[in-house]
């Protein structure tokens, strides 16, 4: 599967962003900078939204159905927030292990429904939202370049909070935060960090393209809550209404609509012709059976006079009826195959046979081949007469 990583505008100017489209057979991946419109597509897209418009906090809230937890949030983080706390969108992070959370991400709302709606018009949506800072791992730095001499240092404390400053490659060391546990360093930064944090410190090379795949992998998501994505049928609802509604589409429904009722019209006329069809047919057999059966009063159902009457011929002249015992055993013998019912119990028009243990079954499949009315409960086969 193709994913498509990428920075995410802010602003109302988005120019160009930073992306990596990852191919599972083919590492590390394709590093560029586009228009949203120009992006490369691909099966899945994540966005990454920056660390300079994102904040990350240490919360201890237990396991909780998700109807409460946007509440719970804002709750425990109301006190905490810079400005009105309603404006601000809060995200959970991962879950632990007992369904917990110990961190939450902090954006402001407006700007990240901006950024969608970018994405929208540009024809383009993220599946999932991760905020930068958390790429970091909690007491991990990161150290990166931004435009000419200015660089970022992007860190998150031991308890999983989140800072950033913008330095200059001539800073001094004071300016740093405390050496973290290890550095991702961009490659040519190396010696920079040594003189910053000394000459101890963990460094692990961390390029554009490695940046932006630790996203691909990461848990976290900010589209959470009324900025959730909508739902795959809706998403499509709306683009099918939308083409719909242009004017190249517009004679295209009204044909489609046309032959729609003329097909519908076509199968309602050849209804009416099967049920007349149907009526002729049957006033043709109850013709046939008064004719057959002058003394009876009154035809209403002739497949059932017919087989009444055929019975009582059969009796008179002392032949087996259709739903007797004699004819009803002779199906059942040729049904059996060989075997031999452990009990049985008669009724007219029905034969019920008790077998031996896992012989019902295939003897109604034998019954199926006959063309036989027959039915299978427990070790119990039961015959009924046809009609």
């Amino acid at each position: 599967m193709i994913r498509l990583v990428f920075c995410l505008p802010v602003g109302l100017k988005p120019g160009t962003v930073s992306y990596l489209r990852l191919e599972a057979s083919v590492p590390p991946g394709e590093v560029g900078q586009a228009q949203l419109a120009l992006l490369p597509r691909a099966a899945q897209s994540i966005g990454v939204w920056p660390a300079e418009h994102s904040s990350l906090l240490a919360v201890q809230l237990p396991a909780m159905p998700a109807s409460r937890l946007q509440a719970a949030l804002a709750g425990a983080l109301e006190d905490r927030l810079l400005g009105d706390w309603a404006l601000q969108h809060l995200a959970a992070g991962p879950r632990e292990a007992d369904g917990s959370l110990r961190w939450v991400a902090c954006c402001e709302r407006s700007a990240l429904r901006q950024s969608l709606a970018q994405l929208e018009q540009a024809g383009r949506e993220v599946a999932r939202v991760v905020p930068e800072a958390a790429l970091l791992e909690p007491g991990w730095a990161c150290l990166q370049r931004l435009q000419g001499q200015t660089l970022r240092l992007l860190w998150r404390d031991a308890a999983g909070e989140a800072a950033w400053l913008h330095l200059q490659a001539d800073a001094d060391a004071s300016a740093c935060p405390a050496a973290p546990a290890r550095l991702l360093v961009e490659p040519g930064l190396e010696d920079l960090a040594r003189r910053w944090f000394g000459d101890d410190i963990a460094l692990q090379p961390c390029d554009r393209a490695q940046w932006l795949a630790r996203a691909a992998d990461s848990p976290w998501d900010l589209r959470q809550f009324e900025l959730a994505p909508r739902a795959a049928a809706q998403r499509l609802w709306g683009t099918l209404r939308e083409q719909l509604a242009s004017p190249q589409w517009r004679r295209a429904t009204w044909l489609a609509g046309l032959l729609a009722g003329l097909q519908l019209l076509g199968l309602n006329l050849h209804a009416l012709q099967l049920s007349r069809e149907r009526a002729r047919l049957e006033a043709q057999l109850q013709a046939t059976v008064s004719q057959a059966l002058p003394g009876e009063p009154a035809v209403l159902d002739p497949t059932l006079q017919m087989n009444r009457a055929l019975d009582q011929a059969r009796q008179r002249v002392g032949e087996p009826t259709g739903d007797g015992l004699e004819v009803m055993m002779g199906e059942a013998v040729r049904v059996l195959g060989g075997a031999r019912p452990v009990a049985l119990d008669f009724a007219r028009g029905r034969l019920d046979l008790r077998l031996a243990p896992g012989l019902a079954q295939p003897a109604a499949m034998r019954c199926q081949a006959r063309d036989l009315s027959c039915s299978v409960s427990g070790d119990t086969l039961r015959l009924q007469a046809a009609g």
